[in-house]
């Protein structure tokens, strides 16, 4: 699993190939995005931890008009872990879900979704960078750069069309995590 994380940071397009072929690997996605995403959220609480990184969240949440995130301080890092990996998983699917109805009806291409789940999960890999606090947004233009590799592998078309299923699933990603970010940000 370790080598197949680093083909897929490496942007090996061989292994997307092999990785959208190959339903054993379903479980190795899955645990990628887990185990990518819990490194990640490590990070996001140790850089929150600090007056800098609360401050900049809090900034970043209200100047989207969802108001601070509360995180109790009791078990906090369980609890962002949690939340995490929950938010990831989700997210990993209707990601899957989007591109692969963008991708087919719109462009399209030709997949289904399990290939999606599977090339989306290991283009997650580049995630586990995130465990450094602020290396957040460099590991996310990384699994960016990974998604649109391996949407055009997933959906086997051109990276123009790859990158206009991203996009159109990006749009539809971030209104659907904002309506959940006001929800929890009003239950609060």
């Amino acid at each position: 699993m370790i080598r197949n994380m680093i083909e897929a940071a490496s942007l090996d397009v061989a292994f997307f190939n092999r990785a959208e072929r190959s339903p054993d690997l379903n479980i190795q996605a899955l645990v990628v995005v887990v185990m990518a995403n819990a490194l990640a959220a490590v990070g996001s609480w140790i850089g929150y931890e600090n007056t800098v990184g609360e401050d900049l969240w809090n900034a970043i949440r209200k100047w989207l008009g969802v108001g601070d995130f509360p995180v109790p301080s009791d078990g906090g890092i369980f609890f962002m872990v949690g939340l995490g990996v929950l938010f990831a998983v989700g997210g990993w699917v209707i990601w899957a879900g989007t591109t692969w109805l963008i991708g087919t009806r719109v462009f399209k291409g030709t997949t289904d979704m399990g290939e999606m789940l599977r090339v989306l999960g290991f283009a997650q890999a580049p995630r586990v960078i995130g465990v450094i606090p602020f290396l957040g947004s460099v590991a996310a233009v990384w699994v960016l750069v990974a998604s649109v590799l391996a949407i055009r592998e997933g959906l086997d078309f051109t990276t123009g069309r790859a990158v206009g299923t991203a996009i159109c699933g990006w749009v539809v990603w971030i209104a659907l995590q904002q309506a959940v970010s006001i929800v929890i940000a009003a239950t609060f």
